[in-house]
């Protein structure tokens, strides 16, 4: 027999003469060396599972067993190629999903429901394949299809489909049927061209989000006043902010895994069932649950449930200066979301305040963009 047909054992125990005359009837034995402590011996590879499995049944321990012949190269065979196969899967569907929107995030709505938003995009979404979304086209189709959105942006990041919306900020100053033009963004006049109304703005003011812009009427020469439409372009350079505490150093109660769960069942408010434990943890969150067993039940029994979960206090002691372009570049992108396709970034500003160990970042992204836009003409 060839030994690379054979299994090797490597064994310890104290009656070694006993142990062997009852092996022996059973398998042959190759090999056999003893030791001090330890005895190897090897047996034929189709036989190693059998032997395995007597040792363990007569309380032999097992220091070492290898295995030389065709189950070896086929384990190592199949570790290797279902390594590959899956990395090659794994990276294939991370590759794929990419490639597809999986869930749709409204932001700034008050008066109008989430979900009329949700909805509608996903009726005039063909799929969420990212390469079949227009998000300028539905840009468009929201503003038609609600009244109260005043400006709206949509687009994709990663795997979300961010729909931003303004809603119209009606101010006081309301004349006639007509509504006056109002702004939509706090920002600094760049450029007006009125064709109608009374402008209450001049190029180089600071504005405010509601402020008026356009009055809804004119004064003729005799001085009375005559509602009108108001029609204007009015652009500004408006600031989009965002920004983010860091603190070097900071203790957070984390949980620590460990938990105890407590429950009764009750009938009419009577407890009928209980499996209660004592909770050992000094500290600890909680969480309770009712639910009624209801289904195939007539009667109300209500199960409850309490679970205690152990926390501990974890100090976390972090670098500002490793950190501070990760933290630059997710501001950036927080507020790029607010930044639609055809509008020009005219400036960036970052600025870092710090005490005690906490950093406060702000940044600043200085953009060209329509503020009236809502209300009576804007030009295209």
């Amino acid at each position: 027999m060839k030994k690379y047909n054979r299994s090797h054992f490597k064994i310890k125990t104290l009656n070694k003469e006993k142990l062997f005359n009852k092996i022996c009837k059973q398998f042959e034995l190759f090999d056999i060396k003893q030791e001090e402590q330890f005895t190897k011996f090897e047996v034929e590879e189709r036989q190693a599972d059998k032997l395995e499995k007597f040792l363990r049944e007569n309380n032999v321990k097992i220091e070492q067993i290898k295995h030389f012949g065709l189950r070896k190269r086929l384990k190592n065979f199949f570790k290797m190629w279902g390594v590959i196969a899956g990395l090659v899967l794994g990276l294939a569907m991370f590759f794929v999903q990419q490639a597809f929107v999986f869930r749709i995030d409204v932001w700034g709505c008050k008066d109008i429901e989430k979900q009329e938003i949700v909805n509608f995009v996903k009726e005039h979404t063909p799929s969420n394949f990212k390469s079949n979304i227009n998000t300028q086209k539905l840009e468009i189709e929201l503003k038609d299809n609600f009244e109260k959105i005043s400006s709206v942006s949509v687009a994709i990041v990663g795997q979300s489909l961010i729909v931003n919306i303004n809603e119209a900020v009606l101010p006081e100053e309301m004349e006639g049927d007509f509504q006056p033009i109002v702004s939509q963004y706090d920002g600094k006049i760049t450029q007006i061209n009125l064709v109608q109304g009374t402008l209450n703005v001049k190029v180089g003011d600071i504005v405010q989000k509601g402020q008026v812009l356009v009055y809804p009427y004119v004064t003729d020469g005799e001085g009375n006043i005559l509602p009108v439409a108001p029609k204007a372009e009015i652009k500004a350079d408006v600031w989009l902010s965002e920004n983010e505490v860091f603190y070097e150093y900071q203790i957070k109660e984390e949980k620590t895994g460990r938990k105890i769960t407590c429950s009764t069942i009750t009938l009419f408010g009577l407890e009928i069932y209980s499996n209660l434990s004592d909770n050992i943890f000094e500290n600890f969150e909680s969480e309770k649950t009712s639910i009624y067993l209801t289904k195939n039940n007539l009667l109300p029994f209500v199960y409850n449930k309490i679970t205690f979960y152990e926390t501990k206090m974890v100090e976390i002691t972090r670098n500002f200066e490793q950190e501070k372009d990760e933290i630059f570049e997710k501001l950036r992108q927080k507020a790029l979301i607010y930044v639609a396709e055809n509008e020009i970034i005219k400036g960036e500003r970052i600025s870092v305040k710090q005490g005690g160990g906490i950093f406060y970042i702000f940044l600043t992204l200085t953009i060209e963009k329509d503020i009236g836009e809502g209300y009576g003409y804007i030009f295209p």
